[in-house]
């Protein structure tokens, strides 16, 4: 029985995002062949922790003997760093909200739908999510591969799909994780514990789990209790930034009333 050869794979990038997914591709067997970044000690440190594969100081002088090139970069840098990659390779990005076709030639997308931070670049990607398009089947296949390589889930995610995920994934990561740090923030100016928090939290990620959060909503903005949310806006005039605060805490508030009223 013939074995099937393992994927190489070149890297643009030394970010978070690189980091993880280099280290879960070469833990899933996938030959990470050249890596070129902007910052060459940046793509040494990300190389110096594989196995064989070498710095580039030159996009356009990458090896043509791989599979794809993984462009791991900024957003907004896509579509000019991909006009470097020599036209015989296939590429691919990891944005939620960039279309695949800023690439050029045969362009593809492998999406995460993970946070990557200074703590979780080191988490493994196994079970994670992957929203994975491509222009056309074949290189889709490869695509699969790579997400399959690394534990993870793939789905078929093109852009109008990713736009819509992505937009769930802010309001699920970035804006619930700046209400926690504003909580912590609470608590810490008040010379409290941040882990008096803690079985809340663990309640916000049941109802991720179970799809409802909706069901969950509980107090004072739910229930209308007007006094209350006075009380806590007079409190809010302590913080350091107590006029955002307030006007956030407003704004939250209406929603959720409304939203529930709603229904």
């Amino acid at each position: 029985m013939n074995r099937i050869a393992p994927l190489r794979i070149s890297i643009i990038g030394s970010g978070k995002v690189a980091q993880a997914l280099c280290k879960a591709l070469s833990v899933g067997g996938v030959e990470i062949v050249e890596i070129y970044n902007r910052n060459r000690l940046g793509a040494e440190k990300l190389a110096s922790g594989l196995d064989n594969a070498k710095v580039v100081d030159r996009i356009e002088d990458f090896n043509t003997n791989v599979d794809a090139v993984a462009v791991l970069i900024k957003d907004d840098a896509l579509e000019n760093t991909a006009k470097l990659i020599p036209k015989s390779l296939k590429r691919f990005h990891a944005s939620g909200v960039t279309k695949r076709e800023v690439l050029g030639e045969v362009n593809g997308v492998v999406w995460p739908i993970k946070s990557f931070n200074a703590e979780s670049v080191h988490d493994s990607l196994s079970g994670v999510p992957f929203g994975v398009d491509a222009s056309s089947d074949e290189f889709k296949e490869t695509l699969d591969r790579i997400v399959k390589c690394v534990g993870g889930r793939g789905f078929y995610a093109p852009s109008e799909v990713r736009d819509k995920v992505h937009l769930a994934a802010v309001f699920a990561d970035n804006f619930a994780n700046h209400c926690l740090a504003l909580s912590q923030q609470i608590l810490k100016d008040s010379g409290f514990s941040t882990d008096l928090l803690h079985t809340l939290a663990e309640g916000l990620m049941n109802g991720a789990a179970t799809g409802t959060s909706f069901e969950r909503q509980t107090g004072v903005a739910l229930r209308g209790d007007k006094g209350s949310q006075q009380k806590h806006l007079e409190l809010i005039k302590s913080f350091s930034n107590s006029q955002e605060m307030a006007e956030f805490y407003r704004l939250l508030s209406k929603h959720i009333s409304e939203s529930h009223n709603t229904h």
